[in-house]
């Protein structure tokens, strides 16, 4: 039995981890399976299969104080940590290095586990729209050198791969793999009762996505604003913790807009296991991101057979297909505005885009996407 090690900043939290555990659930009967992320998570027994090991590194830091004495020590208990990690890793002698995610994710597997002999890595982010990895290896070259350690990067959009190659240059490993939908797990969860918020017979948008800036939820409230003083009446439904570091900043300056602009029909939910059941009450599922890799949640909106209203972002059109599929907003406060108005105005819209994303043929099936995964971690046979 093949031994895979699946590395990942996090346990739990957004679309990437989603992937992660989807991959786990999925494979953890097949081959063995162990899971190690940044950020230990003491409810891994709840989350993870029985028979999938966990393991973290989230102790280790650089962050020193005191004397130069203290600081000394500390770097050097850090090297020592890491060195026991790397020990313990290479006696599991892994067959397969799974790497979630690009920047500092890539790098520290690669610090951990770059003796195992077959690596993949994930890659979610738009570079031409948010090259923050920029700032993590200060120079393209830096990077490339990195993903070349790997035998395979996927991206997870066509748009994704091409930002890559014009932004950074190409490593020569890059391929595309679009992310996998359990479609009947989707469509079964959708069918549960929502009990905790009413909904009312006003027009009704639902988003769903962590309360970070990547999202544009600010801008959303602005959006709103202006909309609620045209009188135009509508509810929003936000599903999405902010709880971590800079999101729980994010989340107290959107409160902060809700109660200054009197905006008593958005509502923020808050992180729920079950967003589907929430999405499946929605006339339109709402993207206001900045920017996306492929966005899971709307190919799960979809698969409920909600109709999308997307700001225009990488991997729109390859998940829309054709843009009478869904709305295309222009990535804009303005581009916002207008397309809620618009479907406010003429609610009709709202049941014929539904018809028009119910009759497409979805090419991210479940068995179909993970057996392709498999191929590409199983390709050194």
């Amino acid at each position: 039995m093949k031994k895979i090690l699946i590395i990942n900043d996090l346990l739990q939290g957004g679309g990437v981890e989603k992937l992660m555990l989807d991959i786990v659930n999925y494979f953890h009967n097949k081959y063995e399976i162990t899971v190690m992320t940044k950020e230990n998570n003491n409810d891994h027994k709840k989350v993870l299969p029985d028979n999938v090991h966990y393991m973290s590194f989230g102790a280790l830091n650089n962050e020193y104080s005191g004397n130069v004495f203290a600081m000394t020590v500390g770097r050097i208990k850090h090297r020592l940590q890491i060195n026991e990690i790397k020990k313990a890793i290479n006696n599991q002698k892994f067959d397969v290095l799974l790497c979630m995610k690009e920047g500092w994710t890539m790098n520290d597997a690669l610090i951990f586990a770059g003796d195992i002999p077959y690596k993949i890595a994930w890659v979610h982010t738009d570079y031409s729209k948010s090259y923050y990895t920029g700032d993590i290896y200060k120079t393209a070259e830096a990077e490339i050198a990195i993903m070349k350690n790997y035998n395979k990067i996927i991206c997870v959009s066509k748009v994704i791969e091409e930002s890559i190659k014009t932004v950074i240059g190409n490593p020569g490993n890059l391929t595309v793999t679009y992310n996998p939908v359990d479609k009947d797990d989707i469509v079964s969860k959708a069918e549960e009762p929502v009990e905790d918020i009413f909904r009312s017979e006003r027009p009704l948008f639902v988003s769903v996505g962590r309360l970070n800036i990547q999202k544009g939820y600010d801008v959303l409230m602005e959006v709103c604003n202006l909309l609620n003083s045209d009188g135009y009446e509508y509810d929003v439904w936000i599903i999405g913790g902010g709880e971590k570091c800079n999101n729980y900043q994010v989340l107290h300056s959107l409160e902060d807009q809700i109660r200054r602009y009197h905006l008593d029909n958005v509502y923020l939910l808050g992180a729920k296991k079950n967003p589907h059941k929430y999405v499946r009450q929605a006339d339109w599922f709402l993207s206001t991101s900045r920017y996306e890799g492929y966005s899971y949640v709307s190919q799960e909106a979809a698969i409920v057979g909600k109709p999308l209203m997307l700001t225009e972002c990488s991997g729109v059109m390859e998940l829309l297909g054709l843009e009478s599929n869904g709305i295309v907003m222009e990535n804009s406060f303005k581009g916002i505005y207008y397309g809620m108005k618009k479907v406010i105005e003429n609610p009709e819209l709202s049941k014929e885009y539904s018809n028009r994303i119910k009759i497409k043929t979805h090419k991210e099936y479940w068995d179909d996407q993970m057996q392709k995964i498999e191929k590409l971690f199983m390709a050194e046979e």
